[in-house]
């Protein structure tokens, strides 16, 4: 649990990340905020553990740089005598301009970090670093020279990496990029309770946010204690792959593997797991049986192969291919009831007995789409009194309103336990949850549609009888009165004569 002061440091730390993300828009890309975050952090923890020796074991400076280059990472060229910390590159006006070529210096130093010299590369930097963008740089520079980051951990730092993906979110999604609320991704990994000591793989990695979280949720249960999972990842784009690797080295994670520019559905890189985790891209086109039908891959789609214009049931199957115990996929609710061949790939893996539990997220939870999205969780190996059942859970109406973002919705703690609840326990409760059997499923001809087996209550409005009577008396005296009156008048125009 987070105390005051780390709190207090985290929110300062991103109202300097604010400060800098405001900076480059419009201008550098935002990517390059994270790589600028990586460098820095770095840089202040390599020197932090250079002054230790200094102070501490009355190590020459030089002496302490070598030591440091050994026991973490290399940020001294011993054979240059020259620093490529963060700190020595920014000193002076002139040598901002160097900060891409140090980037690419460190990559050469580094065996860990050979991939930033490629990121370097992909985002632009050396381009970038010039006199025209100078003074914009100059201003990041002094923003991120607020702060000491060696005194934030590994899951504050990582926090700050996440905040800048979830900032530029709103605006990437209209490119088409994907971002998973992390929010959604907690409530997965909860759902799934994964163990220590077991592998995780997510085949559309993106950023690494889910396998990072898993290794949160496990870290959770360990009271802190790194644990022994190893995490694989396969991502097609090689820029966020790349930027993945940044994201587990600033969450201190060291077991992990991401296997980059390789399409899963047709050319997976991994081996089996025990859990398999994934937001693919929803409706993805192009992956009908003339693409998935090679030989190299076909064996994985046995269960049929989808339309060209949804891949949902193809990535389904991948998953549960690659799983040992547990898969758990976000996807668009369509895959739940559309017909011809989804409808026929449903059918079978109903059968087989391998859907554990449906549930329908609240609308506007995603950045890219105001639809809601669903999670489905698949079990190989399900308990008895589970066999046979499928747990349907309608969560539509469990957010609230995003803090930052006003079109969006939120997962809140309170709604992610209620959820997680449900699932473990197996329950049952009106409006939000029902077991169902498999004959049931057949009789409705294998639509898994989750509101055709749950449908949230309407809360009916509490009625005050004691007020409700009290405001009906004072209508009808006035109605009384007003009758009274007319009565009255009419009788006067008769008397008169009806003059």
């Amino acid at each position: 649990m987070k105390t005051n002061s780390q709190n207090s440091g985290k929110n300062g730390l991103i109202s300097i990340l604010k400060s800098a993300a405001d900076m480059i828009r419009g201008g550098l890309d935002y990517k390059s905020l994270l790589v600028f975050l990586f460098y820095k952090a770095l840089s202040d923890k390599w020197l932090k553990r250079v002054e230790n020796l200094v102070e501490n074991e009355r190590m020459t400076r030089t002496s302490a740089y070598i030591a440091t280059n050994k026991e973490y990472y290399v940020l001294f060229d011993e054979d240059e005598s020259r620093l490529y910390t963060w700190h020595e590159i920014v000193k002076v006006r002139s040598s901002i301009k160097e900060m891409a070529n140090a980037l690419v210096k460190i990559s050469k130093l580094n065996e860990e970090l050979r991939d930033l010299e490629r990121l370097v590369e992909m985002l632009g930097l050396v381009g970038y670093i010039k006199e025209d963008n100078l003074h914009k740089l100059e201003e990041i520079v002094k923003i991120f020279n607020r702060m000491d980051f060696s005194e934030f951990g590994s899951d504050i730092l990582g926090d700050a990496y996440e905040w800048i993906l979830s900032y530029f979110a709103p605006q990437k999604a209209k490119e088409g990029e994907i971002y998973t609320p992390r929010e959604g991704i907690k409530l997965i990994v909860k759902i799934l309770d994964i163990g220590d000591g077991c592998d995780v793989l997510d085949p559309a990695s993106g950023s690494g946010g889910m396998l990072i979280e898993a290794y949160e949720h496990v870290k959770s249960k360990l009271q802190g204690k790194n644990p022994g999972l190893m995490l694989y990842g396969q991502e097609l784009n090689e820029t966020t792959a790349t930027l993945s690797k940044l994201n587990f080295i600033l969450h201190g994670i060291q077991d992990y593997d991401i296997y980059e520019g390789f399409d899963s559905l047709t050319n997976p890189q991994f081996e089996v797991a025990d859990y398999v985790i994934a937001n693919p891209p929803w409706n993805q086109d192009g992956y009908d049986e003339k693409v998935l039908s090679d030989r190299k891959v076909k064996h994985i789609y046995k269960y049929g192969y989808p339309t060209k214009q949804s891949a949902d049931w193809a990535w389904i199957q991948l998953m549960l291919h690659y799983a040992e115990k547990k898969v758990g996929i976000v996807l668009d609710s369509g895959a739940l009831f559309r017909g011809g061949k989804e409808k026929g790939i449903r059918q079978r893996v109903v059968e087989d007995d391998l859907l554990e539990a449906v549930l329908l997220l609240p609308e506007k939870l995603f950045y890219n789409t105001g639809a809601p999205g669903i999670v489905m969780i698949f079990s190989k190996e399900k308990s008895k009194e589970r066999k046979g059942k499928i747990l349907f859970i309608n969560a539509s109406k469990e957010y609230r309103q995003h803090p930052e973002v006003k079109r969006l919705n939120q997962l809140a703690p309170e709604n992610i336990e209620k959820i997680v609840d449900a699932f473990r326990n197996f329950k049952e409760i009106d409006g939000f949850s029902r077991v169902v059997g498999i004959e049931k499923i057949r009789e409705n001809d294998y639509n898994l549609n989750v509101s055709l087996y749950v449908f949230p209550e309407e809360e009916e409005e509490k009625i005050d009888l004691e007020k409700e009577l009290k405001e009906f008396k004072i209508i009808e005296r006035e109605e009384k009165r007003i009758v009274d009156r007319a009565i009255e008048y009419i009788e006067k125009i008769l008397s008169s004569g009806g003059e």
